[in-house]
């Protein structure tokens, strides 16, 4: 491989273990997020030539929570919801 493509690999790596070391959601919403997105991205590029705007909007969406279930980090879900030490600290005040 040439350089270019190593620097590539090495930075999708990168970006999986900081990810990995994030995650902010649980097993079983990754699983059901890989396998939402696989369907919309399979219906996305099988209506293509039908619908193509339309489509390219769902392969990406699909995408999208494709790399969400395999990363396990969402980052809307992060900017939304509070963080843990944030409500373990609010949780333990409130007692």
């Amino acid at each position: 491989m040439d350089t270019k493509t190593k620097e590539i690999l090495e930075d999708v790596k990168y970006r999986l273990r900081e990810a990995n070391d994030n995650r902010n959601i649980a097993n079983s919403e990754r699983l059901l997020s890989v396998a939402a997105g696989a369907f919309v991205m399979y219906t996305g590029i099988t209506r293509m030539f039908k619908t193509p705007l339309s489509s390219l909007a769902e392969v990406a969406v699909g995408g999208a929570l494709i790399l969400r279930g395999a990363t396990g980090y969402c980052p809307v879900k992060d900017s939304v919801c509070c963080s843990r030490e944030a409500t373990a600290a609010g949780h333990f005040v409130a007692e």
